[in-house]
């Protein structure tokens, strides 16, 4: 168990690309399969592990990580002795000085205070299960200084562009850090979770800063992969990146697939979020539903086929939706049928328009909007 370790949830790196979808949060609030936050994943990954002291750092948008996050209760942090730090890291988010070594720099005697001996550094926007104890028996084992999760990839020609790929010599040991320009199908991914010494990150944070005021924690690593043995763990189960509007679609209609959806939720190993109390879904007489993941709180009415329904959604009779994302509080009235679609949060369609997108450019419906 991880209790000798600090959790260290990233900010999004610049291999991250949403453009104006949901810009009005981060994405490590993103809604996700219709209950959960894409920062779920990553702290129920730490919490499950033994981790109790976490610092998370946010985005310039952040209240709603602050609001889902809050006190991380739902996380199992244990409350007498776990702490939750939630760390502001952006002034100007489009800034090519507002980087990962900058928000640590900002904070680094919380880091250098800490009591723990390890720390463990992962972004949010890599979805999968993973028991990162695990991570410390191959560190031990091998005498390495950094151990790096990642995950040998069939599909990097079209997903995990901008994200590193190893290069591995012998004895697992990787040799250089590259960057995935969708070159090639199989390629070993890097997962952006690290796992070393707290001294030791605190001399990469310092020496990062010497080097170059626009470095990245791993455009470091990379510099010093020669000085230092960094080896790397290989993950076996799903793993999605969840970099482009495209991504964040695919991943949740794929999952949508009980089989699929088994690689990443485990039975001993739950992934905690937090809940709302609402009553279960209300289907009338004329609903007709396929192969989609409701949440609780709707009224449905409609049509609804292939797609993720998030909470307190309302489908009138009349609707017709297919391979779409709806988000919490949509109400869509008679009338309307949307397909390959992105609806944000409490947006009411009221007028019976055709909304479509395509599997790779789904359309997208900005939040609060009445159309």
């Amino acid at each position: 168990m991880l209790r000798n370790t600090l959790g260290i949830v990233n900010i999004e790196g610049n291999n991250v690309h949403f453009g104006d979808v949901m810009d009005h949060r981060g994405v490590q609030a993103f809604g996700f399969l219709g209950r959960y936050r894409l920062i779920d994943f990553v702290l129920s990954n730490m919490s499950n592990s033994g981790i109790s002291d976490f610092q998370v750092y946010m985005p310039a948008k952040m209240r709603s990580t602050i609001q889902h996050v809050g006190t991380g209760k739902h996380y199992n942090i244990n409350s007498k002795r776990g702490k939750l730090r939630l760390l502001n890291s952006a002034t100007d988010f489009n800034s090519i000085y507002q980087h990962d070594i900058k928000a640590f720099s900002d904070h680094i005697h919380y880091i250098e205070n800490s009591n723990k001996e390890y720390v463990l550094i992962a972004p949010s926007y890599f979805i999968y299960s993973q028991d990162y104890s695990k991570l410390l028996d191959e560190h031990l084992a091998t005498k390495a200084d950094i151990t790096v999760l990642y995950k040998n990839v069939t599909n990097a020609k079209e997903n995990f562009i901008g994200c590193q790929t190893l290069k591995f010599g012998e004895d697992k040991r990787i040799i250089e850090f590259e960057e995935n320009h969708g070159k090639y199908k199989n390629r070993p991914v890097s997962l952006e979770a690290y796992f070393m010494k707290r001294t030791l990150f605190v001399e990469l944070i310092k020496r990062a800063n010497k080097v170059s005021s626009l470095y990245w924690l791993k455009d470091i690593l990379r510099d010093v992969v020669e000085q230092y043995k960094i080896v790397g763990y290989a993950h076996r189960d799903f793993v999605a990146c969840i970099n482009t509007v495209e991504a964040y679609f695919q991943t949740q209609l794929d999952l949508i697939d009980q089989d699929t959806r088994k690689l990443l939720f485990k039975h001993n190993w739950p992934i905690h979020t937090q809940t709302s109390d609402s009553s279960p879904c209300l289907y009338g007489p004329l609903a007709d539903v396929k192969r989609s993941l409701i949440s609780n709180g709707g009224n449905i009415n409609g049509q609804v086929e292939n797609s993720v329904i998030d909470r307190d959604v309302v489908i009138e009779e009349g609707v017709v939706i297919k391979n779409s994302i709806i988000l919490n509080g949509v109400t869509i009235k008679s009338g309307a049928n949307i397909e390959n679609a992105i609806i944000d949060k409490a947006t009411t369609i009221a007028h019976p328009v055709d909304i479509k997108g395509s599997a790779t450019a789904p359309a997208y419906l900005k939040a609060y909007q009445v159309i």
